[in-house]
């Protein structure tokens, strides 16, 4: 598969388009290929999520698994920061649109903080490498003075609790760097 990323991501993010074969029946989208990302540890669980307008989820880091994500329908805002002090763009933010009408697949390593704000209902699937787990979960406050993303939306209609009550990015990047360590050269 042929890579573009016109757009300026953090390190180690990918955007890769993919096409729908179609015929008299429909159509066909291969979504994901592991010989894509042959560098990225396998998919070991795949989920389904569907969000209603004015959702905002996140803002979160992993810093064991890898996410791979897909739009089915409706549209997907991804807000992404790089977390990585050792990253040639640490502190890069940037915002990328999962659009189920020109369908791609994103892959975000560990260490990317990320979000998703929805302004229609979509559905998405994301794939991790490793199973879901709420000590890899590390989250902080989507509006934190912080976070650079710029976010297409002041005040979300609908944010869980959990991300109401979320602490600051400080602390959540002090929480990350005590399982991530630069990778050895």
């Amino acid at each position: 598969m042929d890579e573009t990323n016109a757009e300026s991501l953090p390190h180690g993010v990918q955007r890769l388009p993919l096409k729908r074969i179609k015929d008299t029946r429909g159509s066909l989208m291969e979504t994901y290929r592991a010989e894509w990302l042959a560098y990225a540890p396998p998919v070991v669980q795949w989920n389904v999520n569907i969000s209603y307008p004015g959702t905002l989820r996140g803002f979160h880091v992993h810093w064991k698994h890898h996410d791979f994500l897909c739009a089915l329908s409706g549209r997907l805002h991804i807000g992404l920061q790089d977390m990585r002090p050792w990253s040639p763009t640490y502190e890069l933010a940037a915002l990328t649109i999962l659009d189920a009408g020109e369908p791609a697949l994103v892959y975000i390593p560990p260490g990317v903080g990320h979000g998703f704000w929805f302004d229609k209902e979509t559905t998405h699937i994301y794939g991790v490498t490793h199973y879901w787990n709420t000590h890899d979960e590390l989250a902080c406050r989507w509006d934190d003075r912080n976070i650079k993303v710029p976010w297409p939306c002041r005040e979300p209609k609908l944010l869980s609790e959990k991300d109401q009550k979320a602490g600051t990015f400080d602390q959540m990047q002090a929480s990350l760097l005590k399982h991530l360590l630069p990778p050895i050269e």
